[in-house]
């Protein structure tokens, strides 16, 4: 890198680790937990991702979040029993540990994610009597506190490790900036500041790295969190530590010895955490009360992606069973199918379109996979009352079909080019969904990511997911 100072950094790290990291950062930001609907957008974001869809199952999986041990086997019921705050939270650490740790991290990287794990918990927990989604944020803001640094140190720029060299251990945060300053032109500060600016990182993050006299209590608990990370390395029992404790209590309105038990709690929950990402070294620098073991459990990998597992298929069917009998909202029960077809069936792109009111459009309510990002808005179609109708004759054989397939020549020759300009392909697979006899939409997926063939092995499983779906709308409808 020739150029040095703010403006160069920032167009490196705008074109670097920070644009991946930035982009899935600011989809998260944008849910909010107010309603289900969001619910369903947060598990499509986890979804386009295979490598966070894994690491959420994995830390679902774990002893902390599932003390009942009863597997869980899709993100639609990880958000619904662990809570899309905490899950949201979840993504957010594994998007930040993926980007900061890859390749062969520095000794001085896996200290500062230490520390931000650690501090992040700690923040949100002094948080008593905060909201679900202020919780969240100062949680957020304590994470990235350093992200800037993080940024600059995994980067690989030649700088890097002449700013490496310097680092001196037990530095702190203005001897760091100053250093900064001198071997890559801007302190971590002033970079911070302007990604937060540039990548609308949100304004509890900005106040924390501009505090005043006149911070936000989010502010406040985000400094106070970023300061038991740091103070806790003194020991439990040193003299800092006790005057931070009763600092915190009079930030919580609560009685010394219980906030002394609760910081230490949040240590564990930190070194949980960091277990939970698999990473001993990342355990080893948090200063926790007892000990931690890494999670790692090899039946949480990758496997099904895109691919048919007939294994993944029958414990989310199972879990649908479940769900049914535990009368979940129906929105949850779309989102696992959905789910269910794309990871255990294998197909790469999903849709459940639904009827609008009046029966005259169909358009779709809930996606799945890569390219699918603009279908609720342009996968809508008319639903032509004619024998000769597309739909219409879908929901007159009022059974799964394979477009493009060898069974279904009718229905395939009325298919017309308005579908094939939305999705691209002329092989799918497409399903009539009803409710008391009533007809409410289909289901619908395909191949169209890579264009690989269909096959019956794909077909079987589709029309497994279906059933589970019909079934589902019949039971609800009897309750009803």
């Amino acid at each position: 890198m020739e150029k040095k100072g703010l403006a160069a950094w920032v167009e490196r790290l705008d074109s670097g680790e920070g644009v991946v990291l930035t982009s899935i950062l600011a989809e998260l930001n944008e849910l909010t937990s107010s309603d289900e609907t969001s619910a369903n957008q947060l598990a499509e974001v986890i979804l386009k991702d295979a490598s966070l869809t894994t690491q959420v199952l994995k830390v679902a999986n774990t002893v902390h979040f599932n003390p009942t041990g009863s597997p869980v086997t899709t993100v639609s019921r990880s958000i619904l029993t662990i809570g899309f705050n905490t899950i949201k939270n979840i993504c957010i650490t594994i998007k930040v540990l993926e980007t900061i740790l890859q390749g062969q991290p520095s000794t001085r990287l896996f200290e500062i994610m230490a520390d931000a794990i650690h501090a992040a918990i700690q923040a949100r927990n002094i948080c008593i009597k905060m909201s679900a989604d202020g919780k969240e944020e100062v949680f957020v803001a304590t994470l990235l506190l350093h992200l800037a640094e993080m940024l600059v140190l995994s980067s690989g720029e030649s700088e890097v490790a002449e700013l490496s060299e310097y680092y001196e251990e037990g530095a702190s945060d203005r001897e760091r900036d100053r250093l900064a300053e001198k071997v890559i032109g801007v302190s971590f500060k002033r970079l911070g500041l302007a990604l937060v600016k540039n990548w609308r990182l949100g304004g509890v993050l900005q106040e924390s790295l501009q505090p005043s006299v006149k911070m936000s209590r989010k502010a406040e608990a985000v400094l106070i969190g970023e300061e038991v990370s740091q103070v806790s390395k003194k020991g439990w029992d040193s003299a800092e530590m006790k005057a931070l404790v009763k600092k915190i209590a009079a930030f919580t309105s609560s009685g010394v010895n219980d906030v002394e038990a609760m910081v230490r709690e949040s240590a564990n929950e930190a070194a949980e955490v960091a277990a939970n990402y698999g990473s001993d070294v990342l355990v080893a620098m948090i200063p926790a009360t007892r000990s931690v073991e890494t999670s790692n459990d090899p039946s949480l990998g990758a496997k099904g992606q895109h691919q048919p597992n007939p294994e993944l298929q029958l414990q989310i069917l199972q879990e649908l069973t479940g769900m049914m009998m535990e009368g979940v909202d129906m929105n949850s029960l779309f989102q696992t199918v959905l789910e269910g077809i794309h990871r255990g069936v294998g197909l790469e792109r999903v849709c459940l379109a639904i009827f609008d009111k009046g029966r005259e459009t169909i358009s779709a309510k809930y996606v799945i996979g890569e390219g699918t990002e603009e279908w609720r808005e342009k996968f809508k179609f008319n639903f032509v009352k004619s024998r000769s109708g597309f739909l219409f004759q879908l929901f007159s054989i009022g059974k799964p079909s394979w477009i493009g397939g060898t069974a279904d020549k009718e229905l395939t020759a009325a298919l017309t080019p308005d579908y094939i300009a939305v999705t691209g392909v002329r092989q799918f697979m497409i399903a009539p969904i009803k409710a008391n006899k009533k007809p409410v939409g289909f289901l619908y997926a395909d191949l169209g990511e890579t264009k690989r063939p269909l096959s019956d092995t794909y077909f079987n499983g589709f029309k497994h997911f279906c059933a589970q779906i019909n079934m589902s709308l019949a039971v609800l409808a009897n309750k009803g």
